[in-house]
């Protein structure tokens, strides 16, 4: 019984994706998905409690693999400042493409409407940074960094890496993100982090 719910599950999942790959999020609805799923939006409503929380599942599934192939970049510990470059450039990249930006628009209009937001935090963005935050526990260790709380060095260098894009981006200003300006941005983050936090 329980793999048949399983199954359904991502049955609604991928119905949904193509849903709001097509119509796009606004314009998506339970009422298109259980019609093109071939059932009632009562069967969809007893896996979903909203049309959010389906696209925050589909994005989560979505950009998982790629966040996850991100994240493996700080296994390498040989070069604290060129792993945070590739990191960093990359991380950009991902976090300023239009899916995700689509998933932190809807998590800001939706944070004190429902528990959305803090299941996206949950799944998301606490356990990357947790992740970074290993990051510079190592370096930390190793000499390269000076001594911090890791958790507030993740957060640092997350907040210099973001800002010259994160607030254009959202609100619609920057459309592109040259990979050669995104690149030149990062050396001004690593020259502002390692002023920092270099010893």
């Amino acid at each position: 019984m329980r793999k048949k719910s399983e199954e359904r599950r991502q049955a609604i999942l991928d119905v949904a994706a193509e849903v709001f790959n097509e119509m796009g999020v606004d314009r998506a609805s339970m009422a298109e998905i259980s019609t093109r799923l071939g059932g009632s939006k009562a069967t969809l409503y007893s896996y979903f409690s909203s049309k959010e929380e389906i696209f925050l599942e589909v994005m989560r599934h979505q950009a998982g693999m790629q966040f996850d192939s991100l994240f493996a970049l700080l296994n390498d510990d040989s070069d604290t400042r060129a792993t945070l470059k590739l990191f960093g450039t990359k991380y950009l990249q991902l976090v300023l493409s239009p899916e995700i930006i689509a998933v932190r628009r809807l998590m800001y209009y939706h944070a004190e409407r429902s528990q959305l937001g803090c299941l996206y935090y949950e799944k998301g963005p606490k356990r990357g940074w947790t992740a970074i935050a290993d990051f510079m526990t190592r370096a930390i260790a190793k000499g390269d960094l000076r001594e911090a709380d890791p958790m507030l060095v993740a957060a640092q260098f997350r907040a210099l890496a973001e800002a010259e894009w994160t607030e254009g981006r959202i609100l619609g200003v920057i459309a592109t993100m040259p990979q050669a300006k995104v690149k030149e941005s990062m050396e001004r983050t690593l020259e502002a982090f390692f002023a920092i936090y270099g010893v």
